[in-house]
């Protein structure tokens, strides 16, 4: 009897130690520094600006100048800057800054597959991809911005909404 005792006494010690509710790992201890509005302002704004602003041409009375990276260092800018947007997205999607599972992790999956396809074209050295990749960056942005920020004068200046 007295096994029996012990034998039940460990089962039920594991069973409140295996509690179903502390399954896998703990979480990390994450603590969140910036809210969405910091994020945009301090990290993705001015890492979107330097791929926009990295290749292009500009046009004068004098004539047309290209703008582009023109050596190593120009392209590690574009491509730190490609890494910073990729995991931006990630970091919209984590706690408090996530809004559900609809739209807003659909838009902040976009801005990392963006900044991912920014990435490449910048380890290519590839002008006209990090130029065709820009556009999907700025309809990345733009879409989130239109649910989630605009509002209805923005919208009526963009034509999205009648005045």
């Amino acid at each position: 009897m007295g096994s029996k005792v012990r034998v039940l006494s460990v089962v039920a010690t594991l069973m409140v130690a295996c509690d179903s509710g502390n399954i896998g790992p703990p979480s990390p201890p994450f603590t969140p520094v910036a809210d969405v509005k910091q994020i945009m302002e301090m990290v993705i704004d001015p890492a979107a600006e330097v791929v926009w602003e990295s290749v292009g041409f500009i046009i004068t009375a004098d004539g047309e100048e290209e703008v582009r990276p023109r050596n190593d260092e120009d392209w590690a800018v574009v491509r730190n800057s490609a890494m910073i947007l990729a995991e931006s997205g990630n970091l919209l999607m984590i706690g408090d800054r996530a809004k559900g599972e609809g739209p807003w992790m659909i838009m902040s999956r976009s801005l990392v597959e963006a900044g991912k396809a920014t990435l490449q074209a910048a380890e290519a050295k590839d002008v006209e991809a990090v130029f065709a990749v820009g556009e999907r960056l700025y309809n990345a942005c733009e879409t989130c911005h239109v649910l989630y920020w605009y509002d209805e004068d923005d919208l009526a200046i963009r034509g999205i909404v009648d005045e």
